[in-house]
């Protein structure tokens, strides 16, 4: 056995309290707002209704996975049993390849178009910098695209083992403890109607603003431009709701470990409680909490894993969007005669739509960061019946302060912190930078230094425009 293996010993089947699975939940009744995670089984007879095609963990964003799929960016899958999917049939996975094959040709034309005069109707400005800018933001939209649909396609086993681990996670939970769990995902929806609407507005923007007659490769170029990043925040949003379906795990775990702090045995002393989480428990429970946490950390790197290059080109693109429609607004504010409500609602529109996918990514990650993260300190007693510091970790936090006074248990605690330390669990873009809720404070810093810049070629460039101007002769 390694240094680093450890074994928490268990009760053998006589001494156990509890005949495995003993169903204790750290919810104390079954909520109806909870019940979308566990399946019901459907009643008999001819009245029953048909099956549905995915599991109720992916109910709520089962909009934006059709989405998904339709797009090429999610594998069709299908549906094994109630916690298992398998990989696509060779139509569906025929379907995936042909509509990813569409994306890099069209992808290969827009680059062609870009570099060509064809497109350059589509740029229309005050100024050369400004149109530079559109230009290079054009770009990053193509790019960003073309590799989220590259990466999807290279990570489709990878996503697939990632649902299958999720739905094989709460078929144990509610074989053990039959909790049900459940949050309300209808800010997917809310999204994707959201995304819908700006893209379709900003190209209603860009249509009017074009002077003369718009020609078909401008169509197509307005067309996939609009596309492209629609489907890049639909999958923003996606692996948004991916990390709440994880934290939602973590917190689930976290409250189960709760229940054995110092606080909640107190409180449960001279009450009748027809489920105590009483610490005779603790040693089966805690088998199963390990293991669940493990699972959920890996769970949670694979799909770190499955999104980074994604989640690097989606920052890019999204900083410098948010630049230079910044910088726009600031040339239509402070510019004399030249203020066009265009560019004004152009601007707004793509701001909205940048800056809330970057809040919701953030907060996302943020969330389950701080639920999963384990890092703690290496100062920590030995009687775990007290507060201790830690530096950032709501699991470790908890099970620090679980009430043990057996020797024996407190040797189970001992090890599972001694497995934790110097853990570092972070949600990175590509190991770059971790993404958190620091990440938009830093992006906007980064606009900020990067506007200054821009202000400053504005400037230049209308000192050249002065001096080329030719001085009127003194009477």
């Amino acid at each position: 056995m390694s240094p680093n293996t450890w074994v928490i010993e268990m009760p053998n089947q006589k001494t156990r309290l509890h005949t495995y699975p003993r169903r204790v939940s750290p919810y104390r009744a079954p909520s109806q707002a909870r019940d979308a995670f566990i399946r019901e089984p459907p009643p008999a007879g001819p009245d029953a209704p048909p099956k549905t095609s995915d599991h109720p963990v992916f109910e709520d964003i089962r909009t934006i996975m059709a989405v998904l799929k339709a797009s090429g960016l999610m594998p069709i899958y299908e549906q094994v049993s109630d916690y298992e999917v398998g990989p696509p049939t060779k139509t569906n996975e025929f379907y995936s390849f042909f509509v990813r094959g569409v994306v890099h040709a069209l992808t290969i034309f827009n680059i062609y178009s870009l570099f060509t005069p064809i497109s350059g109707q589509l740029f229309f400005s005050y100024r050369e910098t400004d149109n530079v800018n559109q230009w290079i933001e054009l770009l990053l939209c193509i790019l960003t695209y073309t590799l989220t649909v590259f990466v999807c396609g290279r990570n489709t086993k990878s996503m697939l083992r990632i649902m299958n681990e999720i739905l094989q996670l709460d078929e144990e939970v509610r074989r053990q403890f039959g909790a049900k769990l459940n949050e309300n995902f209808g800010f997917s929806v809310k999204f994707l109607v959201g995304i819908a609407v700006s893209q379709a507005y900003i190209i209603v923007l860009k249509i009017y603003a074009v002077q003369g007659e718009i020609t078909p490769t401008s169509y197509i170029l307005l067309a996939f431009y609009a596309l492209q990043n629609g489907l890049t925040a639909t999958y923003i949003v996606f692996a948004s709701a991916l990390l709440r379906i994880v934290y939602i795990r973590f917190n689930f775990i976290n409250k189960l470990l709760n229940g054995y702090s110092y606080g909640q045995q107190q409180k449960r002393k001279g009450r009748r409680n027809p489920n105590p989480a009483t610490m005779e428990n603790f040693p089966e429970d805690s088998l199963f909490i390990y293991r669940m946490h493990n699972k959920l950390l890996r769970i949670y790197k694979g799909i770190n894993d499955c999104c980074n290059l994604i989640l690097v080109s989606f920052l890019g693109y999204s900083f410098y969007t948010v630049t230079t429609n910044c910088y726009n607004l600031f040339v239509q504010i402070t510019a004399k005669g030249m203020l066009s409500s265009n560019i004004l609602q152009w601007c707004l529109a793509w701001l909205c739509m940048h800056v809330s996918l970057l809040a919701l990514l953030s907060r996302s990650c943020g969330l389950t960061t701080r639920e999963v993260g384990i890092y703690i300190s290496d100062k920590f007693a030995a009687n775990h019946h007290k507060w201790f510091y830690l530096q950032a970790n709501a699991t470790s936090q908890i099970l620090a302060r679980v009430y043990a006074k057996a020797i024996e248990y407190k040797n189970i605690i001992d090890k599972f912190l001694t497995k934790s330390i110097k853990q570092e669990v972070q949600f990175t873009a590509y190991g770059f930078f971790a993404i958190d809720n620091s990440t938009l404070f830093k992006i906007f810093s980064a606009v900020t230094t990067y506007l200054v810049i821009l202000i400053q070629f504005k400037q230049l460039e209308d000192s050249k425009s002065e001096d080329l101007l030719p001085e009127t002769p003194s009477v």
